[in-house]
């Protein structure tokens, strides 16, 4: 039992196996539209009317 080895990766030949745990159609979608929620809502806030930040109001 304690000559057993543990198998090492080799990358790049295994790097698809996280893609079996990480899959992309799963997270990537919901990910991509919080951060366009969290982007509007920065610019929305800069750009508001009468907000210190506003550059194009001059």
């Amino acid at each position: 039992m304690a000559d057993q080895q543990i198998q090492r990766p080799r990358n790049p030949e295994d790097d698809w196996k996280i893609w079996t745990v990480c899959h992309p159609g799963t997270w990537l979608m919901p990910i991509l539209f919080v951060v366009l929620l969290i982007a509007l809502a920065v610019h929305s806030f800069v750009l508001a009317e009468g907000s210190k930040y506003n550059f194009l109001a001059g």
